[in-house]
């Protein structure tokens, strides 16, 4: 599956997506958009119109009205962001990283322990 990086924003309109269970208008997105951003529809339209073509995303035409849905699921582009920034920032080192998070007490002893147990079951 090929698609590309998204943008905060656009995060926001994919995780209304991502959390509908049917296609939605843009009316409908711009409704569950979090009351701190004033959007405008053409933003939103914008803002769809790209996540099209970056790949997360189709429409289908009912009448007048478009109605997108995701055809990229929200673990697969977890997924694609966490190995991204892995190889980016890390070169691709897991130990780089925890050592970034564990030098700092980014993580927690409990997380640290659920982490620990989760790599023994693998």
């Amino acid at each position: 599956m090929k698609f590309s990086k998204i943008s905060e924003a656009e995060m926001e309109v994919m995780q209304i997506i991502w959390a509908s269970d049917e296609p939605l208008a843009s009316s409908d997105i711009i409704e569950q958009m979090p009351s701190k951003r004033d959007i405008k529809i053409t933003t939103l339209l914008t803002f769809l119109s790209r996540l099209t073509e970056k790949g997360l995303l189709s429409h289908e035409k009912r009448g007048k009205k478009n109605y997108y849905f995701a055809i990229v699921t929200e673990r697969e582009y977890k997924k694609f962001e966490s190995k991204s920034f892995l190889s980016t920032i890390h070169g691709g080192s897991i130990k780089s990283f925890m050592v970034a998070l564990c030098d700092d007490d980014e993580i927690s002893r409990e997380e640290l322990e659920e982490l620990k147990k989760w790599l023994s079951q693998k």
